[in-house]
């Protein structure tokens, strides 16, 4: 059974983000027909913000699940074995993908979710017991 790590609290913090930026163009819109220079400025400077912000701060959440033997992302074709992850710190997991070492990102508020303990817990059960046999 596939156990999902995600967080409605990241997914919320995404969605409040979008909104802002949203909210940013359509005032932007609106001082531009009513041609108001300083608001003009400070709206184009906001929305800039935000997008950035957006962009690099407040990445689309991934879906990501597990069971005891592989690691599933929605943007990978093929799952990734629980034994090729090399570690789990700080909400980054390492990982060896065909002899190319990758990454991914766990979405904010990673650690509220009950099954993280599970996943951390399964890779350093795999990673002891691949240490054991070699």
């Amino acid at each position: 059974m596939n156990k999902k790590i995600d967080s409605t609290l990241y997914f919320f913090q995404y969605l409040t983000a979008r909104v802002i930026v949203v909210g940013g163009i359509t005032f932007l819109i609106y001082c531009i027909i009513a041609q108001e220079v300083g608001a003009i400025v400070f709206c184009s400077i906001f929305v800039l913000f935000g997008i950035f912000i957006l962009k690099k701060q407040v990445p689309k959440p991934t879906d990501l699940s597990f069971d005891k033997d592989f690691l599933y992302l929605d943007h990978l074709s093929d799952p990734i074995r629980i034994e090729n992850i090399s570690s789990l710190e700080n909400g980054v997991i390492l990982y060896n993908l065909n002899g190319k070492i990758s990454k991914i990102i766990l979405p904010n508020f990673y650690y509220i979710d009950k099954n993280y303990k599970k996943l951390k817990a399964a890779i350093e059960n795999k990673s002891t017991q691949s240490q054991r046999s070699l």
